[in-house]
Parts: C-alpha cells; structure tokens; sequence
C-alpha cells in the first residue's frame, strides 16, 4: 500500500465507513462520508483499487463495509472464511436452550418429532458489523453437553470434532429473502433490506445428520462463489 493511501486507510472508521475526527477537521471532510483533495486524491485511488472504499458519482466517496466471500466449492464454516480475507469474524449467542424438535428440524435430523434438540441461535458479526443471524437445531442426544461450553469461543462444528463426530458433507439451499423487522433491527438494516437465505443439513462421514440450519446473511456484506464444470 503507498503511504498516501497508508494514511488515509489507518484513518478509516471502517465501523461507521468514515474517517477519523483529526483527518475530518484537517481536509473539512462531512463525517458520512469522504471527498477527494488534491493531496489524498492518488491515495484515494489505490484505496478503490483495492476494495478499501468506493465511489458513488454525484454523491462521494464511501468506506465499503466487510464483505464475506464464501466459497462454496469446499465446506468451510463463517470463521474460516473470515480469516482467510483478514476479516476479524466474531459471533455472539442469542440463545442457547433444549426443546423438542418440530416436524421439520425432526425429519432433517433424523429424529422422532418431539424428541430432544439443542437450538443454537447466534449473531456473527465481521469487522464488528453483523452479518449473518445463524439459528442452528442439533440432536440432543449427540451432543447433550454442548451447552456447559464457551459457544462464543469456538465454532460449533470445532466442538463437534472435538466429541468425536467431524462433519464431512452438507446439503442447502439458497433463497433471496427480505429482511422483517427482527432480522432489520439484529443485522442493523432497513426492514425489506435483500438477505440471503440458506437452509442447511450437515452430516457426518457415515451420514447422520448432525446439525440443521438456518442462516440469514446480510445481502449487502455477503456473498458467495460455486465453480461448475460440465
């Protein structure tokens, strides 16, 4: 990175896509967004090139917010993903109960309706954005211990291996979904904002499923890729 462009990206509140108060005062810079000068105008530049900010024409120039790159081509879970594009992924637990299964968090598991399942609910969040509402069902019976662990502290599928049941295989699908007002006031967007919908069963090596999920994922923060050959 050249050092005009070193300096404007250490003053980036990326958070709240905006510079720092110092560097607001010193170019007279509107605190929603940054305008080109003839000092950082080449820095401003290389921060385009690189995905660091954006321009939007008649309007400014904007901070652009953490974007998740999930490649589907492989089964990698959120944190793995995040860190493999410097992203600092974190997750935060909404709930974490026992319950009995419902028709389809049954069938997709492979149990009786009304046995025992453990509900998952978590906030993941990059670069401290949230991103992605994940709200997982486990058979209870697998894995009844899982909620005396730190379920902030690792993955659920790290805990998984950790008993002895690695996941292997997952089967999901995708659906473009707008945001009610649950999900708008958790991901922090405009109620009707675009979310990308996944449905997903994982299972072991022998094909037990082991866990049942949904994941809601912020349209404008996410994204994935699928090579396909014929």
């Amino acid at each position: 990175m050249q050092p005009a462009a070193g300096r404007l990206f250490s003053s980036i509140d990326t958070r709240h896509g905006r510079l720092s108060s110092a560097d607001r005062e010193r170019d007279s810079l509107r605190p929603d967004h940054v305008v080109t000068s003839d000092h950082n105008r080449q820095g401003l530049s290389d921060l385009i090139e690189e995905g660091v900010i954006y321009r939007r024409h008649g309007v400014g120039t904007f901070v652009s917010r953490p974007h998740v790159i999930r490649d589907h081509n492989g089964l990698t879970n959120f944190f793995e993903s995040a860190t493999e594009k410097g992203i600092a992924a974190s997750m935060h637990v909404l709930i974490a109960d026992i319950l009995p299964a419902r028709l389809k968090v049954a069938n997709a598991l492979t149990l009786l309706e009304g046995e025992l399942a453990l509900h998952i609910k978590t906030l993941r969040y990059a670069n401290g954005i949230p991103v992605t509402l994940h709200d997982a069902y486990v058979p209870y019976k697998l894995f009844h211990q899982l909620l005396q662990e730190d379920l902030e502290s690792r993955h659920l599928w790290d805990f998984m291996e950790a008993y002895g049941y690695p996941v292997k295989r997952a089967v999901q699908k995708l659906e473009a979904r707008e945001a009610d007002e649950e999900l708008a006031q958790l991901l922090e967007v405009e109620v009707g904002s675009p979310i990308l919908y996944k449905e997903r069963t994982v299972y072991i090596a022998d094909g037990t499923p082991v866990e049942f999920t949904h994941c809601y994922n912020r349209g404008d923060c996410y994204s994935l890729t699928v090579t396909l050959n014929r």
